[in-house]
């Protein structure tokens, strides 16, 4: 938790029950049987692609999907797609065409087998780096269980999309090319970073931030909300109303922060201990991560009902930048809303005792609304318990679907996405 952040803080709880994308957060209050369920063998994601790679098998398929061109077009990849995937196809779920984009070497938003190769062979480097325990550059028993394990809970589909800006990185600031960045090579880094902030919010031209300057910076990376955390900070521990926190009021926000913390670590035993033991062991993490693996589809299409403003089956960025800032709204107003039924004295600033309540009230506010859910009455939520949290949710913060959208959700069709519109999305 963030010093800074002490705003936002207090609505952890509730901003991760708002938040559609945030599905590792609210694992926080999955579902879960006290015994380990069996684990499934994973899917073979690495035959064929990854290892053993069979290259005559991945070129024959890419140019069944590629066409007389030899160049796969974003609508061919979407198309071959939809279609089933098996060791015998180019294409495996793993796949987006964003991330082979980034080995488009001609600019041409195309992607020709030499190019798709190249994307094969970085993909297969970066999973035999993690995974090949022994270095023998192959994957055996564990360590292939492992690799499909990882390529099917998306992994290095996270980090595919980035390899481009990656190696532009690398290529900008090791010097020495030795593929590592030493501490020369990271202090300047640091130093570029410094200096970019100070020819963009040193306005006295001093050379330095001053403490004004430091909260512009903040207010300008993290957009309302941020604004809108700051705002509450001051409000409520600068008590001589000069501006800056002095020491003491700093120690006032560090011990509410404290109780934050001390919430949090509580409500995760709550949810995630499964046997009992006053503690969450990694086993049982795993076991809920698994459990809201099975609901990842559904989750991504109630975020695609959600931004969808339009109803027309796509989401465009605007439409999710356009989320994101009414989801700031409305948790701003929430916990404007929120924090003022708790300063009893009707000040305009919550005190030391009106804060300590309004801990409390964010605590019970939160375990109200999971036994208000809790279907099966087991004291806590299934992934499909928790998606209805967060529609009930985001009706309060006045976060809905469009009409085209809502008509789908009561129909049943949340849980049948666009895997054209999803795979757009990574």
């Amino acid at each position: 938790m963030s010093y800074r952040n002490i705003g936002a803080s207090s609505l952890t709880l509730l901003a991760m029950v708002v938040s559609m994308a945030l599905v590792s957060s609210l694992s926080a209050a999955t579902k879960a049987k006290k015994k380990t369920p069996k684990v499934k063998p994973a899917p073979k994601l690495c035959l064929g692609a990854i290892d053993p790679f069979d290259q005559g098998t991945q070129k024959t398929g890419f140019f069944t999907i590629a066409g007389k061109d030899g160049e796969l077009t974003s609508d061919e990849f979407y198309t071959a797609s939809e279609k089933e995937m098996s060791t015998k196809t180019f294409l495996r779920s793993f796949d987006t065409f964003r991330a082979m984009k980034a080995f488009d070497k001609d600019k041409n938003s195309t992607i020709d087998w030499v190019e798709a190769a190249a994307y094969r062979a970085d993909l297969r480097k970066r999973v035999l780096a993690e995974f090949d325990a022994n270095k023998d550059s192959r994957l055996k028993g564990p360590e292939r269980e492992a690799a499909n394990r990882a390529l099917a809970a998306g992994k290095f589909s996270k980090l595919r999309g980035m390899a481009g800006r990656q190696e532009a990185f690398m290529k900008k600031y090791d010097k020495d090319g030795d593929g590592k960045l030493s501490d020369e090579e990271r202090k300047a880094i640091g130093e570029g970073y410094r200096k970019r902030a100070i020819e963009k919010y040193d306005k006295n031209g001093d050379g330095k931030l001053s403490d004004e300057e430091r909260k512009a910076m903040r207010r300008g990376r993290g957009g309302a909300w941020q604004a809108a955390t700051e705002r509450w900070r001051m409000q409520h521990f600068d008590l001589d109303a000069d501006g800056v926190l002095s020491e003491a009021e700093e120690a006032d926000q560090k011990e509410f922060q404290g109780q934050f913390v001390t919430m949090g670590k509580k409500m995760d035993v709550k949810f995630n201990d499964l046997n009992g033991d006053g503690k969450v062991s990694r086993e049982e993490r795993q076991s809920i991560g698994r459990e809201w693996a099975k609901s990842a589809i559904p989750m991504m299409a109630l975020a695609a009902t959600y931004m969808d403003a339009d109803g027309d089956g796509t989401v465009s960025p605007a439409e999710r930048d356009g989320f994101g800032k009414k989801i700031q709204t409305g948790m701003i107003k929430w916990m404007e809303d929120f924090g003022n039924e708790f300063d009893s004295d009707k000040n305009g600033r919550l005190d030391k005792k009106e804060r300590t309540a309004f801990v409390a009230g964010i605590e019970k506010n939160f375990t109200a609304r999971v036994d208000r859910f809790d279907a099966d009455k087991d004291g806590r939520l299934s992934p499909p318990e928790t998606i209805e949290m967060i529609k009930g949710f985001a009706k309060e913060i006045d976060i809905t679907p469009s009409e085209a959208k809502m008509k789908a959700l009561k129909e049943g069709d949340i849980r049948k996405p666009d895997k054209k519109t999803d795979r757009k999305q990574q």
